[in-house]
């Protein structure tokens, strides 16, 4: 076997080591140096210098800045375009206040026409309320005729009586000569007549008597006795429900003009003049109210950290983006019910599972540079395990 080269024994590795020489020279040489940045924000720190050694001692927790007793979203009682917008952003309104309104032509439309319905139903029970005295003195005429008619007819059979008594007489006479017969006949003819005449006056008084009740049916619809009759309690009626109508259409016109339902401060708007507004809220109204009061935040104590959470502990703030500043927060009430957490902080360990308790702190009047719905980084004193509520 021949013997092996001492160009390949000792010429390649020495190739390659010169070769891994000159590179990493020419790395360190060309390798760019950049300066130091700085973070867009300074890291969250812990609230005092003894919380430091043990983050255990607190409680770390994210808050978002809102009004006392959350946020009013005010939405519109009718929809329609907004015709008016009353107030501005940061304004502050009263009770009752209007804040916008909407188109309210059509409304207006239907008030006068509601309020021309109650006119005329007004004036149709004032018509028949004045019907009531001639009806009254119809009743009265038809009562005279009746008793006129009754007078005729006793007469008329008075006459009928007297007639038949004189041909009586007259048939009586036994001698012809003492009466002509022409005048038992003109006798005869006179009863007839006086039964023709009774006839009359008894026809008459069913007409009268026909008259009467014809016109104490048409009182009666107007007056039943001391009460009003069904003409008067219908037309009544019908007032009364055009009155009803007409409040339905004012109580509408109104629900156009949308009111502030206490004091409070205009902190957000989300209509503008010409855009349609809904008759509701998906979380987002048209205006958004601040009650008057000190800040609160609303914090999300994870579920694992609850056990720890005292409500008499003491609570720092801090705004994000200024961790040096420190704000004592003061416990306004706890919310009782644990719910799905809905802010998320971003950090890679953090479930979308978690289930918090929402704690609401106040923050002092005289606090500066706090926003509405601002994120706060809060810290919790933290309750030795099993002392928590």
């Amino acid at each position: 076997m021949s013997k092996r080269s001492k160009v390949l024994t000792w010429g390649l590795p020495a190739v390659g080591l010169t070769t891994l020489v000159l590179g990493s020279f020419a790395v360190i040489v060309d390798r760019p140096v950049r300066a130091a940045e700085q973070p867009p924000r300074q890291p969250t720190t812990a609230p005092t210098e003894a919380f430091v050694m043990d983050s255990r001692a607190f409680i770390g927790a994210i808050g978002v800045v809102e009004p006392p007793d959350e946020a009013i979203q005010i939405a519109a009682h009718v929809p329609g375009v907004v015709e008016a917008l009353l107030v501005g952003l940061g304004d502050r309104v009263e009770a009752g206040q209007p804040l916008l309104r909407i188109d309210t032509r059509r409304a207006t439309r239907e008030v006068e026409r509601r309020r021309a319905a109650l006119r005329l139903a007004e004036a149709e029970l004032d018509a028949l309320r004045a019907q009531i005295a001639p009806a009254h003195a119809r009743v009265e005429s038809a009562k005279a005729a009746v008793a006129a008619a009754e007078a005729a007819l006793t007469t008329a059979r008075a006459e009928v009586d007297d007639r038949r008594n004189r041909l009586r007489i007259a048939e009586s006479v036994d001698d012809p000569r003492a009466i002509a017969s022409e005048e038992i006949d003109a006798r005869r003819f006179a009863v007839q007549r006086a039964a023709g005449s009774a006839a009359e006056a008894q026809s008459k008084i069913a007409q009268a008597v026909g008259s009467l009740a014809e016109a104490e049916a048409e009182l009666s619809l107007l007056r039943d006795g001391d009460q009003d009759g069904p003409d008067i309690r219908a037309a009544t009626a019908r007032v009364t429900q055009a009155a009803s109508e007409l409040d339905a259409g004012e109580t509408d016109l109104e629900l156009a003009t949308v009111r502030s339902p206490i004091d409070a401060v205009v902190i957000q708007r989300n209509i503008r003049v010409g855009e349609f507004a809904e008759a509701r809220s998906n979380g987002t109204g048209l205006l958004t109210l601040s009650p008057d009061g000190p800040k609160h935040i609303r914090v999300q104590i994870d579920e694992v950290d609850i056990p720890r959470f005292h409500p008499d502990a003491k609570a720092i703030g801090s705004p994000r983006g200024n961790p040096g500043l420190r704000i004592p927060l003061t416990l306004a009430y706890v919310e009782p019910l644990v719910v799905a957490k809905t802010n998320l902080s971003g950090r890679t360990s953090e479930l979308i599972d978690t289930r918090v308790l929402r704690v609401v702190y106040a923050v002092p009047a005289e606090s500066q540079g706090i926003v509405f719905g601002q994120q706060i980084d809060v810290y919790i004193e933290a309750a030795p395990m099993g002392e928590g509520s």
